[in-house]
C-alpha cells in the first residue's frame, strides 16, 4: 500500500510539474504586452528613385526607358500627394521610444514643423493575436491635438514580413486612397511592395503597382502596373540602371524593349 500512494504521490508531482512548465511555455510564446518592433518604412513607401528624373532626349533615343518613366510618374505623383505627409513623421517614429497604455497598447508620438505649422502624430498599436497587432497613424496641429485625422491604418506582423495598410485623405469627408500590402522574406533579401488605387469613382480606380526586388536575377528590380486598359511590364538593375519594358497593347508585340546603363535605347541581350 505505501509503495501505492509513492508511487501516486510521483506522479501527481509529475503532473503539476508538467502543467507548470506548459503554462511557462504559453506565457513565453505569447506576446502579452511586449512592445512590436514597427516595420520599416519601405513596408509603406514605395522606392521610385530609379526612375525620378526624365532623361535629355536631344540626339539620342530613350523612347524605351521615358515610355517606363510616365508610366512611373502617376503612381509617384498619386502616392506622393496621399503619403508624403504622414510618411515624414513615420520615418522618424521608426526606432524612438513608446508608451505603453495597457491592454497590449502602445503609443509613438512624434512633434514636427511643416509648412511653418507644429504637428503632432501618434502612431498606435494593438495586439490582436500571437502573430499579428493593427496600428494607425493619427496626426493633428499641436494646438488642438483632438481634432486629428487618420491618415493609415493596417496591419503587421510582429515578424516584420508582411503588413497591410489604408490609406486616407480629406480630413473634412475621409475616403480610403490606396490599399497597400508588403511582404518581405529575410533570408532571401527578397521583398514585394504592391499599391491599389481605390479612390470612388475616378479614371482609374483598381489600376495597381507593384515594386519587387530579388537579388538573384539579372534584373533584380520590376514594377507590374496595371491599368484599366492595359499591363505594364518593367525591369532593372538597380546597380546598373539598364532595363526593359514590354506592354503588348503599346508596343504592338510581345518583345522586351531595353536602354543600357544611360538609359538609351538598345536592341535587348540575351540573358
Amino acid at each position: 500500500m505505501k509503495k501505492y500512494f509513492l508511487a501516486s504521490r510521483a506522479i501527481i508531482t509529475l503532473l503539476i510539474i508538467s502543467m507548470v512548465m506548459f503554462n511557462s511555455s504559453c506565457k513565453k510564446k505569447d506576446k502579452g504586452d511586449e512592445k512590436p518592433d514597427l516595420p520599416p518604412q519601405e513596408s509603406l513607401l514605395m522606392d521610385f528613385s530609379d526612375f525620378d528624373e526624365r532623361p535629355d532626349t536631344k540626339g539620342t533615343t530613350y523612347n524605351n526607358f521615358v515610355y517606363s518613366f510616365l508610366n512611373v510618374a502617376f503612381w509617384n505623383t498619386v502616392t506622393t500627394s496621399s503619403l508624403a505627409f504622414p510618411a515624414l513623421a513615420y520615418v522618424n517614429m521608426v526606432g524612438q521610444n513608446a508608451r505603453y497604455l495597457g491592454d497590449n497598447s502602445w503609443e509613438w508620438a512624434y512633434y514636427f514643423t511643416y509648412e511653418q505649422t507644429d504637428y503632432v502624430a501618434t502612431f498606435t498599436t494593438s495586439r490582436i493575436n500571437n502573430e499579428t497587432y493593427s496600428a494607425e497613424m493619427m496626426i493633428a496641429e499641436e494646438a488642438t491635438p483632438e481634432a486629428g485625422f487618420k491618415w493609415f491604418d493596417g496591419v503587421v506582423r510582429f515578424d516584420r514580413t508582411a503588413a497591410s495598410w489604408n490609406v486616407y485623405k480629406d480630413a473634412a469627408s475621409p475616403v480610403k486612397v490606396i490599399e497597400v500590402d508588403w511582404t518581405k522574406n529575410y533570408e532571401a533579401n527578397t521583398s514585394s511592395l504592391t499599391y491599389t488605387y481605390v479612390e470612388p469613382a475616378q479614371d482609374e480606380t483598381g489600376s495597381s503597382i507593384t515594386f519587387g526586388k530579388d537579388p538573384s536575377l539579372a534584373y533584380n528590380a520590376w514594377y507590374t502596373i496595371s491599368f484599366s486598359s492595359e499591363t505594364i511590364e518593367i525591369q532593372w538593375d538597380m546597380a546598373t540602371k539598364a532595363g526593359r519594358v514590354r506592354n503588348e497593347d503599346h508596343f504592338l508585340d510581345t518583345d522586351w524593349h531595353c536602354w543600357d546603363a544611360s538609359l538609351v535605347d538598345i536592341e535587348c541581350p540575351d540573358l
